[in-house]
């Protein structure tokens, strides 16, 4: 893990905590931030970070985005939602980029097999 933090050029990374990592856990002090849910805003988007597939998540109702993982592509599509899988299992084993993730959520499919959850 500390290998692939290292080669990241960004150093603001919010590690969202899953269910397979009780070792990783000694690493914290390499994350700006670690937690099992975590709220950011980027370019005045509000952000829910969750390992998990939330059905509703803070300030949903405002427009506030959720992104997820462990589902690895596999919940069924609600393209109404504000809500995606970002594993990079979903995306060609790659991190998503922010303004893709604005495309799917303006509801365009930006390479992506599957819209948002």
């Amino acid at each position: 893990m500390i290998a692939y933090r290292q080669r990241l050029a960004c150093k603001t990374i919010h590690f969202i905590e899953v269910n397979h990592d009780k070792v990783a856990r000694t690493q914290q002090h390499f994350f700006a931030a670690w937690s099992v849910l975590s709220e950011i805003n980027i370019s005045k988007q509000r952000i829910v970070l969750c390992h998990y597939a939330l059905r509703v998540w803070p300030r949903h109702a405002q427009g506030a985005w959720h992104l997820y993982g462990h589902s690895h592509g596999n919940l069924p599509d609600d393209s109404r939602s504000l809500s995606i899988d970002v594993g990079v299992d979903t995306h060609a084993f790659r991190p998503w980029h922010f303004g893709e993730l604005q495309a799917v959520m303006n509801g365009e499919n930006c390479g992506r097999e599957a819209k948002p959850i």
